[in-house]
């Protein structure tokens, strides 16, 4: 058990949006750098980390950014941890939202406040019942989009 850095339990009930294909990626520079999302990797390609904490799951994304992904009946409930990746430090400063595609359109399920590097990773949880559709948006707060490394740890459905 010494030897055991996590565990993490496979269920069908559980589908992490890093194992599911999205439907699209967008992400509008501040100035003329693009930047890409990462699938269980930070926006620069490495561990998703936090604090002294690593996530084996999750998504790196740079502010301003939307990635979105179709729902089928069997989601009941998205979760997620929300923190600035621990490279940017003490800086960087970001907000994050989660949209849902309902009948009437999109509509924001859930914001964050301005979260700012070295702050403790906020837990999400959104009721996506009935939904067609999830988004998650990066934006940029205090400083333009400087060291904006975003970090959706353990993004997942639950059904």
């Amino acid at each position: 058990l010494e030897e055991i850095t996590w565990v993490r339990p496979q269920t069908p009930r559980v589908t992490y949006l890093s194992d599911a294909k999205p439907l699209g990626y967008k992400h509008i520079p501040f100035l003329d750098l693009a930047w890409d999302y990462g699938t269980d990797r930070n926006v620069l390609g490495g561990r998703l980390r936090s604090g002294d904490q690593v996530w084996s799951k999750g998504l790196g994304m740079h502010s301003t950014a939307r990635l979105a992904y179709a729902l089928d009946e069997s989601a009941r409930k998205f979760e997620a941890e929300v923190a600035l990746d621990a490279h940017s430090g003490r800086r960087g400063s970001v907000v994050f939202r989660v949209f849902v595609l309902c009948e009437q359109g999109w509509k924001v399920a859930k914001e964050t406040p301005v979260m700012r590097g070295g702050d403790p990773p906020r837990p999400l949880s959104v009721d996506v019942a009935g939904a067609r559709g999830l988004a998650l948006i990066v934006d940029f707060a205090d400083w333009g989009d400087q060291l904006d490394h975003a970090n959706w740890l353990n993004a997942r459905l639950l059904k």
